[in-house]
């Protein structure tokens, strides 16, 4: 008799390939899933005409989209990583992804990969706070490099001296010095007596620097107005104020004269987005109520703006004699020295130089020969290429 019973063996085989089918479906259902979300950025990258990350503020350009095929007609490998870099630059809901994952970071760590989150709404940026106030830290971390540093500045104030213009030096510190309860615990701090710190202090004692001691004016103002902008690294024009009225009269009593600066201190508040918060990228950013310098004095001249590449000037006001100005002056500094000016610094003098920012700063003599008696240097603790440049 045969038997109609089926094996035991192939019966587990026939209940195994029925789950297995049933999930197959619901397999092939997710990958579809995966797949469809996967092409949104891709339709949107062709909905928007690949514009989508321009409300990001990048560090660096963006890799544009390809146009032609470069290379001989197999290069495929070469043009691929084209087509790829600029896809990735110009995807479609690049801005959101971008922005949702700081903002997770910004939830979860208190910092992205662009900045620091600190108390009371500081923001502080990475690549001052992890790369160039540590490149200046070592561009002076042997007593040899400082000195090599501090001599450079000497030699320079001698031949500024030598062709009749006297250098007034100032070195903005970076608001890490005063803030030290709003700072993350994670991120790199300075210590109150650095490097930089030893240094200033020096260009503080030699006479010949005319040193204008930002430190101490910002510390005497520290209460009565914000120093700082808490999501940008720059001083306020406030603080740009005071530090240009102290110039401007230090160069007062080196002409034998009592104090010049004639604007007042005003302020008012209004949104402002700095650029530290446009770093950070996150979804919730909203521009803060920041103080303002209320302008509250009339323009003494006309400004005429320069080629500085061609010029090495950025702008030269008139001559205006017969008010009672300080004498023709040069400013060289960079977006700190803006301030500067936005205070009115350039108002006190007959005539006023604002030189190339880019300019190496022991080139400043040629430009300011014969022009300016006096020169106000402004370098940044942070600018880190020039203390490098300066301790070879």
């Amino acid at each position: 008799m045969i038997s109609s019973s089926i094996p035991p063996a192939a019966a587990a085989s026939a209940t195994a390939a029925r789950p297995a089918r049933t999930r197959r479906p619901l397999r092939t259902a997710f990958v579809l899933l995966i797949f469809a979300i996967s092409l949104v950025p891709a339709i949107a990258t062709i909905w928007t005409g690949a514009s989508s990350a321009s409300d990001l503020l990048e560090m660096r350009p963006l890799a544009p989209l390809p146009t032609h095929w470069e290379g001989r007609w197999f290069d495929f490998d070469k043009n691929y990583r084209n087509f790829e870099k600029g896809y990735s630059d110009h995807l479609g809901l690049r801005s959101l992804m971008v922005r949702t994952k700081n903002e997770l970071d910004f939830r979860l760590f208190n910092s992205s990969r662009r900045v620091y989150f600190g108390k009371q709404d500081e923001i502080y940026g990475h690549k001052i706070s992890d790369i160039e106030l540590p490149a200046t830290e070592h561009a002076l971390d042997t007593p040899a490099k400082a000195e090599a540093v501090y001599s450079a500045i000497r030699q320079l104030a001698a031949r500024l001296e030598a062709q009749g213009t006297t250098l007034v030096l100032l070195t903005p510190i970076s608001k890490q010095y005063f803030t030290q309860d709003r700072i993350p615990r994670f991120m790199p701090r300075l210590p109150q007596q650095s490097h930089f710190m030893q240094l200033y202090r020096r260009f503080q004692q030699t006479p010949e620097f005319h040193f204008v001691d930002v430190q101490g004016i910002m510390a005497a103002s520290q209460g009565k107005f914000p120093l700082f902008f808490r999501q940008d690294f720059h001083w306020t024009d406030l603080s740009a104020l005071k530090v240009a009225e102290a110039a401007t009269n230090t160069i007062a009593s080196l002409e034998g004269l009592p104090p010049a600066w004639r604007h007042e201190l005003a302020y008012h508040d209004e949104a402002f987005e700095g650029s530290e918060s446009r770093f950070a990228g996150l979804l919730s950013s909203k521009p803060l109520q920041e103080p303002m310098l209320t302008k509250t004095w009339q323009d003494v001249h006309q400004t005429t703006p320069m080629d500085a590449h061609q010029t090495g000037f950025e702008f030269i006001t008139d001559s205006v004699k017969g008010r009672g100005l300080l004498p023709p002056t040069c400013l060289y500094g960079n977006s700190f020295g803006d301030g500067m000016t936005r205070a009115g610094l350039q108002d006190h003098f007959e005539q006023f130089l604002r030189l190339d920012r880019e300019m190496f700063i022991l080139d400043t003599p040629q430009a300011t020969r014969g022009r300016c008696k006096y020169l106000i240097v402004q370098m940044l603790d942070s600018s880190a290429g020039i203390w490098i440049e300066l301790a070879k």
